[in-house]
């Protein structure tokens, strides 16, 4: 099984769509956000030249494991989502985002989880999982109002910042949840 290589999603109020070589400059300056950087690992050390890798190669790497869109907000790039770990014999995903600066609380974070997610039950999975560093109260907020349950606390499962770990908290959504 596989996730459709180019595929466009649509929600409301968004586009997520594969990304494309102009979106670097749009990744770039997003990793130069504090926010972004407190939380996203890779952000310190993007350069021109990695968010260019990222948005031509590394976003469209492998459609059976992993998939990866641009968030588009009319026409912004809002930030990124994905979903990955992927493990058809169990039906269970991973999904992950970041949204940029001007782009936050306007609830893109929450459509574009509820979008990949339905996308990904329609693909055959059943279990979404979604992790959020125990101090990102704003990326556990996005959880809860897409409709993910908070499952439980891992402990130092993921790198945030600088190469940091952190505790995670686990939230879940089954395919019989999304309404």
């Amino acid at each position: 099984m596989t996730f459709d290589e180019g595929v466009l999603l649509e929600t409301e109020r968004l586009l997520l769509r594969p990304f494309e070589e102009e979106d670097a400059k749009d990744v770039l300056t997003a990793s130069r956000d504090p926010e972004i950087r407190r939380w996203m690992p890779w952000a310190s050390a993007q350069t021109t030249q990695t968010a260019v890798d990222w948005c031509t190669t590394h976003a469209h790497t492998d459609p059976a494991r992993a998939m990866n869109f641009a968030i588009v907000a009319g026409e912004r790039f809002a930030g990124s989502i994905g979903i990955g770990r992927t493990d058809w014999t169990d039906g269970r995903a991973e999904v992950g985002y970041w949204i940029a600066p001007w782009a936050r609380r306007n609830r893109y974070a929450v459509e574009a989880t509820r979008g990949v997610a339905a996308y990904a039950f329609e693909k055959g999975m059943h279990r979404i999982e979604l992790l959020a560093a125990v101090g990102n109260v704003a990326s556990q907020g996005v959880a809860e109002k897409a409709g993910f349950t908070r499952e439980s606390v891992l402990r130092e499962a993921m790198l945030i910042g600088s190469g940091r770990r952190s505790d995670a908290v686990l939230f879940s959504l089954l395919a019989s949840e999304l309404s």
